[in-house]
C-alpha cells in the first residue's frame, strides 16, 4: 500500500473523530465559540511541534500567505456551520456525510483550477465515485 493512502486513512480517522468530540463537548454545555478557539489552539500547537521536528523551509510570499490565510478562514467558517448544525440537534451520523460532500468541491476545483483531470478509466471512477457521494449525502439527509 502506498504511503499517501495510509496518510489519507489516518486523516480520515482524525477528521471523523472531530464531530463526535464536538457533539459531546457541546452536549456538556461548553460555549461553541470557546470550543472553536480551543480547537484552533490545538491545531496551532500540533503545527508548531511539527515545524520544530521537520525543520521546514519557511518560504512565503504575499500570495502564499494570503492563500494560507484564506484556507484557514474557510476552515473556520466550515467549522462554524458544523457547530451550528450540531446546536440545531443534527445527528452526527446524518450530518457528517452531508458536509463530507466537500470531496466533490475538492475534486471539481482540482480538475478546474489545478488541471488535475484523470485519464481514461480513472476519470470514470472519479465521476462514479462523485455520484455515489452525492447519492449517499441525499440518502442520509432524508
Amino acid at each position: 500500500m502506498e504511503l499517501w493512502i495510509i496518510y489519507g486513512i489516518l486523516a480520515s480517522l482524525s477528521f471523523g473523530s472531530i464531530v463526535v468530540l464536538n457533539k459531546i463537548t457541546l452536549g456538556k454545555g461548553m460555549d461553541p465559540f470557546l470550543m472553536l478557539v480551543l480547537m484552533a489552539l490545538g491545531i496551532l500547537g500540533v503545527f508548531a511541534i511539527a515545524m520544530l521536528f521537520t525543520n521546514p523551509d519557511l518560504k512565503a510570499n504575499p500570495t502564499t500567505i494570503g492563500l494560507s490565510l484564506l484556507a484557514g478562514i474557510l476552515w473556520g467558517i466550515g467549522q462554524l456551520f458544523v457547530i451550528f448544525a450540531l446546536l440545531n440537534n443534527a445527528d452526527v451520523a446524518r450530518l457528517t456525510p452531508i458536509f463530507n460532500t466537500n470531496t466533490l468541491v475538492a475534486v471539481a476545483l482540482g480538475m478546474i483550477l489545478l488541471k488535475e483531470v484523470p485519464a481514461g478509466d480513472v476519470r470514470l471512477k472519479v465521476i462514479v465515485g462523485a455520484i455515489l457521494i452525492v447519492v449517499g449525502g441525499i440518502l442520509v439527509s432524508g
